[in-house]
């Protein structure tokens, strides 16, 4: 396991807990939690083979994986932390010195968990881009098939504060796939949408600053507004004067939907004469 004793743990949570004399410690008792949360972590961000062996990972990135099992096998396991089986059904423990905390309490307990595991998961992708072949894994295509990232810079605006951000991060990402399709088919190709929606995966991406700019166009819609077409062809237009810089869109079937009419002789002479004025 990424986190193998109840000292690594507390190393990458809040000093929230203090253990009881006669007690299982804290690793004990989340435990189970933190195999369901390796899984969730091996299938979503970085893959059984670098789970497998944690110690290869940069350091940034094993210290943010760290703090997502350790902060979100917490919060997975705090309903259940206070709990006790009895042939009468469960109890709540409790004695003489220690009181159950109350239910806001918990809940803040709850979002503070869940915004260190946010912060982790932003830490992880930032550490996973810069990786060479990331792209090219299942993990790095579902995350590069998007121009929208848990980062706070992709997100600003948009999400509910009083939310989870990853929480968020999902409901806005399936707002946004049929806006960018459709931006894709009708002005920016889907050719060349690729290429920015993966532009964070490249070093040195010369698609970063256009990818800026469409994630922009596509988050003023999100909340409801449709697509601002007059941008997308203001963008279409840069990209038509760029062609060096994408060759992409000017090899696909959407930049046919820009190039100029071409009429024949027959309806030149009719518009001439005024017939189809």
């Amino acid at each position: 396991m990424i986190i193998s004793n109840d000292f690594e743990l507390r190393r990458f949570i809040p000093n929230v807990m203090s253990t009881v004399e006669g007690e299982g410690s804290l690793y004990e008792k989340i435990e189970p939690y933190m195999g369901l949360v390796e899984a969730s972590l091996s299938d979503i961000f970085i893959g059984p083979e670098m789970l497998a062996n944690p110690r290869s990972m940069p350091e940034a990135l094993r210290n943010a994986a760290s703090v997502y099992v350790a902060n979100e096998a917490f919060r997975m396991a705090v309903p259940s932390l206070d709990l006790v089986l009895t042939p009468n059904g469960f109890g709540i423990v409790n004695n003489q010195n220690v009181v159950p905390a109350s239910k806001e309490r918990i809940e803040r307990l709850m979002f503070s968990l869940a915004q260190m595991r946010d912060k982790a998961v932003s830490t992880m992708v930032i550490a996973l881009a810069d990786i060479d072949g990331y792209a090219e894994t299942p993990q790095g295509e579902w995350f590069s098939s998007s121009l929208f990232l848990p980062l706070a810079g992709h997100l600003s605006g948009l999400v509910d504060p009083e939310k989870p951000m990853w929480d968020e991060y999902l409901r806005i990402r399936n707002i946004a796939e049929p806006l960018e399709n459709e931006a894709a088919d009708e002005f920016i190709s889907p050719e060349l949408m690729t290429r920015l929606r993966a532009a964070p995966f490249e070093k040195g991406s010369g698609y970063a600053r256009l990818a800026g700019r469409v994630r922009r166009v596509i988050a003023r819609a999100i909340p409801g507004a449709p697509l601002d077409k007059r941008a997308l062809t203001d963008l279409v237009n840069f990209i038509r004067e760029n062609p060096d810089k994408y060759p992409e869109w000017h090899a696909s079937r959407t930049a046919g939907l820009f190039d100029p009419p071409v009429f024949g002789n027959d309806y030149i002479a009719r518009i001439v004469a005024g017939v189809d004025r």
